[in-house]
């Protein structure tokens, strides 16, 4: 699934992109993970996925409450 303003495929398949007011080409990848936010941005596998609760727990250990 691949949700943005606009974009370009090329030999790209099993992806999860979330860019909606962004421009996406995505060329020669394969179960990728992106998501963007408008103050961060996220890329991983989808294999790792289901690693973001590292990130969450990081973000709130360093005290960036604002990106969670």
């Amino acid at each position: 699934m691949l949700e943005a303003a606009d974009s370009y495929t090329e030999n790209a398949a099993l992806n999860y992109v979330f860019a909606p007011k962004r421009f996406v080409a995505a060329i020669g990848v394969r179960n990728v993970v992106v998501v963007e936010t408008d103050d961060a941005l996220l890329i991983t596998t989808r294999q790792h996925a289901q690693d973001v609760g590292k990130v969450v727990r990081w973000l709130q250990e360093k005290g960036k409450k604002a990106l969670l």
